[in-house]
């Protein structure tokens, strides 16, 4: 309701600053569908603006992690400094963790993702870890403190990992689960809603 709201006001006042900035906070949300209605709905002055071009920049970077987007190939090294493919994983149901070893609520949620990693890995599942890490060490000691045996890679350039910037992530824990076909059917799930979801997903395979 509140949306709609949003929508008509925008629709009835498109160059009004508040309508620019409904734009820009869906954006920053991630909202990618939301924000492209609420963008397409100012005028074009303002869309052409300093401000309305950096709505449509973030746009362009949400459009990558939204809804059936696919994710494309990438490639980082493990812990040991081996090159990780992302292709290696097409055909499976992949949940990418985005995290860190300084990240409290990342390795407070790792319990859980275990739990599901342990309940459906023979079940075409598996998790890779995508670490914004930039000290190789403490990355190490948190997989083995946390007890993580699945895929892990990073760059080691902290937030600036090249694939966590790709989507627009720059605060963690972030995910998203990917289909076999390498396309996003949900994100950021967390504690029970990964349970759920997980439950829901294989109880129909």
């Amino acid at each position: 309701m509140w949306t709609e709201r949003e929508n008509a006001y925008i629709k009835s006042h498109p160059m009004h600053i508040i309508s620019s900035d409904i734009a820009a906070r869906r954006a920053s949300m991630g909202d990618y569908d939301e924000a492209l209605l609420a963008f397409n709905l100012l005028d074009r002055t303002v869309q052409e603006s300093p401000e309305g071009k950096e709505i449509a920049s973030a746009l362009a970077i949400g459009k990558r992690s939204r809804m059936g987007a696919k994710v494309p190939d990438f490639i980082q090294n493990d812990p040991e400094g081996r090159p990780v493919n992302f292709a290696g994983f097409r055909g499976k149901y992949v949940f990418i963790d985005f995290w860190s070893s300084s990240c409290a609520p990342c390795r407070a949620e790792n319990p859980n993702i275990l739990k599901a990693y342990n309940k459906y890995k023979d079940k075409n599942f598996t998790v890779l870890g995508v670490s914004l890490d930039d000290n190789i060490e403490l990355w190490k000691n948190a997989i083995k403190e946390d007890k993580m045996p699945w895929t892990m890679v990073s760059d080691l350039k902290g937030l600036k990992n090249e694939v966590s910037s790709y989507f627009g992530i720059f605060g963690i824990p972030r995910s998203l689960l990917i289909d076999t076909e390498v396309k996003i059917i949900a994100k950021d799930l967390r504690g029970d809603e990964l349970k759920q979801k997980l439950d829901e997903l294989f109880s129909s395979n």
